[in-house]
């Protein structure tokens, strides 16, 4: 579709080469699913091998897995610490906390926290979108790269002032029969404004849906997270980028490695003085009898046919091994993941704390990307109650205006720290500083933690009303000397 029409408005000036970068990012994400091209000489007796290991592709996954596999944990507690003011402040936290679960829940949001992980990976940045509707609730969008384009405020990179959606509704050929969405966020006079339409592929407008409408809003409902990059950016930087070099070149040499063992490892059967019809008649088979006859010139000259087998002195295997070994580390070492292949572990001691030093360099990487997710998770988890509040979603108006605070844990994959964290967390629930229903929330896979917690009072119960049966029948009926013998 020609983006150039619609964003004609939109890009001029403001947003500069945005058209360009959108190809780039396109680039990248070709190359991460494997479409990796690169150019051979066409003047070749054969075509050249064109193996692909997408090594990109799986360090990046790793990444995020290692970050986002495990859900992170969306903490809400009280504030006033007030003895006889805690049960009820707790019950409150307790309730907002889990009517953020329950729109996190309806929204899928660990999985998509985890796709846009490495969408933003791949394009340098995503887009947190919030979408309020009084019927049907709060959604959560999560938008890739290529889909908008923010505007800063000039004096301030973190003031975002206005952006645009792009949405491709359809994939058809004509251009009278595309569709795009575009939806406009824009701070006006303290304001959110929205302006949504709907066009064709020539930039035509067919629908109208929003216009000059105020959300109500004293902010825009979007957040942007950014991959690295430096003080002032606002683009961030793709990862792909800075790994397509190596992948590049790693590719080219194991297609030249299939060619090589292709001609020139296996011997090749020399037949020399044979006459013509003889060679014809030669069968290759396992155990084959060869009738060899020497040519009448050659046996006139006193020459005997004769038949040998030319063995390959080709070998190169340290070399080639050492050069992709280094250029596969090479990439491993610029996201910070470890080679932990069995091939890598070989000779290296697996205890628990030597398995957790491999990841330090991966879990630094990971704590630096947080500097940017955990502030703008927690403005998404604000933005959220802020848009109860205002449209009373839900009909938890007063829920969302309860004063908590919130903290947002992190939750890598190595068990050593999971264990650690499960016995910090079970001695606050004995000290009485977190409720049993929030360290099942966060520990346990529960289909219905109340009833779970209803379970457990119960057989608790039981187990009290048990004793003091016994109790009450020891002290009625004490037993005799006799008796105690027996």
């Amino acid at each position: 579709m020609d983006y150039n029409q619609i964003l004609k408005t939109e890009i001029e000036g403001v947003y500069g080469d945005y058209l360009a970068r959108v190809n780039k990012i396109n680039e990248y994400y070709s190359i991460y699913s494997g479409k990796q091209e690169w150019n051979t000489p066409e003047d070749l007796d054969y075509e050249p091998t064109k193996k692909i290991t997408n090594i990109i592709k799986k360090l990046i996954d790793t990444k995020a897995r290692f970050m986002f596999g495990k859900e992170p944990y969306f903490d809400i507690r009280q504030i006033d610490e007030d003895e006889e003011k805690s049960t009820k402040y707790e019950d409150q936290a307790q309730e907002k906390e889990d009517l953020l679960y329950k729109i996190l829940k309806e929204n899928k949001f660990h999985s998509k926290l985890l796709k846009a992980k490495k969408d933003c990976s791949i394009g340098g940045k995503i887009a947190i979108k919030l979408w309020g509707h009084k019927e049907k609730g709060l959604k959560i969008i999560f938008s890739p790269a290529q889909e908008f384009f923010p505007q800063y405020n000039l004096d301030d990179v973190d003031q975002l002032e206005k952006v645009v959606f792009l949405y491709a509704l359809n994939n058809e050929v004509n251009t009278e029969d595309q569709r795009i969405k575009k939806q406009v966020w824009e701070l006006v006079n303290g304001n959110c404004i929205l302006n949504e339409s709907t066009h064709d592929g020539r930039g035509e407008i067919i629908s109208i849906e929003y216009q000059d409408y105020n959300t109500g809003l004293d902010f825009i409902p979007v957040i942007i997270v950014q991959n690295g990059g430096l003080t002032g950016e606002t683009e961030g930087t793709s990862d792909v980028a800075e790994l397509w070099s190596n992948q590049k070149t790693y590719n080219k040499m194991t297609s030249d490695d299939v060619d090589a063992l292709r001609f020139q490892m296996f011997g090749q059967d020399v037949v020399t003085d044979a006459s013509e019809d003889s060679i014809k008649n030669i069968k290759v088979a396992p155990g084959a009898m060869v009738d060899l006859q020497t040519d009448i010139a050659h046996k006139n000259e006193g020459r005997q046919a004769k038949m040998e087998r030319l063995e390959s002195g080709f070998s190169y295997d340290s070399k080639f091994r050492d050069t992709v070994d280094r250029i596969k580390n090479d990439m491993y070492e610029s996201l910070d993941v470890p080679n932990v292949s069995l091939e890598q572990l070989k000779g290296l001691m697996t205890s628990g704390k030597s398995m957790k030093a491999l990841y330090w360099g991966l879990i630094a990487a990971c704590e630096e990307d947080w500097t940017e997710w955990g502030p703008a998770l927690e403005q998404m988890v604000n933005y959220i109650f802020n848009m109860i509040d205002t449209y009373n979603l839900y009909k938890a108006r007063d829920i969302a205006k309860y004063e908590t605070t919130l903290e947002i844990q992190k939750n890598y994959p190595i068990q050593e720290d999971e264990d650690s964290k499960k016995e910090i967390d079970m001695q606050e629930v004995n000290s009485n500083v977190r409720s049993r229903k929030s360290y099942m929330k966060k520990w346990g896979e529960y289909p219905d933690i109340d009833a779970e917690i209803k379970q457990i009072q119960l057989e608790q119960q039981l187990l009290q009303d048990s004793f003091t049966r016994s109790l009450i029948n020891d002290i009625e009926y004490p037993l005799d000397d006799e008796t105690l013998e027996e």
